[in-house]
């Protein structure tokens, strides 16, 4: 029998150690409008400077440039796309996070970034999505990874391929896994061993995340992003970020992975 999906909607807790007794038992907090407007209207801002020589909608530059540069210039929106994880509104971003992280979590050493960026969730494309997997999986070594995912343009849900998790299974800790990709142009998966029987153990829950929510989840919980089947894209923010200082900090190509 088909499972109904689930959401996992947004909210705000009564004190940092109920968030972290939430964190701690099913491995994420999803937290509802604490991302202040100022900083992703900075970020749009940068993304349509990038995107607007592309785009054939004024109106709606981001959406529309990337529609038309995977249909007709991988390359290009592949440049793009890699000078995105440079942009200072991202880095902003990562200071916001930070500052989030250590007064939750209470902890008193260096907050580091791993990586951050955007992924791009464009509709109807199997290229660039993610299977199930873990984050400890791509970025080995480090003894915790917040990572952090939100929304850009509009809210994520079903439709347009929200992520999902498999809530409570990062108590499973880092799980072997098989190595798997699409196209040679596509994302590598890195997919937990007999993931059939693990999403039989847990509950698969998807994410309904607002512009101004974001999600925060442990570096084994298993998740996974999903088709969008919406005609418009789903733009979100990723950062990975540790208090550990060690760590594989080399960031891997597909095959290297």
């Amino acid at each position: 029998m088909t499972k109904l999906k689930e959401y996992i909607y947004p909210k705000n807790y009564s004190s940092k150690n109920k968030a972290v007794e939430f964190f701690n038992e099913f491995g994420f907090l999803s937290l509802k409008g604490i991302i202040p407007q100022e900083l992703i209207d900075v970020l749009i801002r940068d993304l349509i400077f990038l995107f607007e020589p592309y785009s054939g909608i004024s109106e709606n530059p981001i959406d529309s440039a990337i529609i038309n540069l995977d249909r007709g210039d991988k390359e290009k929106l592949f440049s793009i796309h890699s000078s995105m994880y440079k942009l200072m509104s991202i880095k902003k971003l990562s200071c916001f996070f930070t500052d989030y992280i250590q007064k939750t979590f209470c902890l008193d050493k260096p907050i580091l970034e791993i990586s951050s960026g955007i992924l791009l969730g464009i509709p109807n494309d199997k290229r660039l999505v993610y299977d199930f997997h873990q984050e400890s999986s791509y970025m080995k070594g480090f003894s915790d990874i917040f990572n952090i995912h939100f929304p850009i343009l509009r809210t994520s849900s079903i439709e347009n391929g929200t992520m999902s998790v498999l809530s409570g299974s990062h108590k499973l800790g880092h799980l072997d896994y098989d190595k798997k990709r699409f196209s040679e142009n596509s994302y590598t998966n890195l997919t937990p061993k007999d993931i059939l029987k693990i999403q039989d153990s847990y509950t698969e829950q998807h994410c309904y995340l607002e512009v101004g929510d974001v999600i925060i989840f442990h570096k084994d919980l298993i998740h996974k992003s999903n088709n969008n089947l919406s005609e418009l894209t789903r733009p979100v923010g990723v950062h990975r970020l540790t208090s550990s200082s060690e760590g594989d900090w080399v960031r891997r190509s597909p095959n290297e992975l």
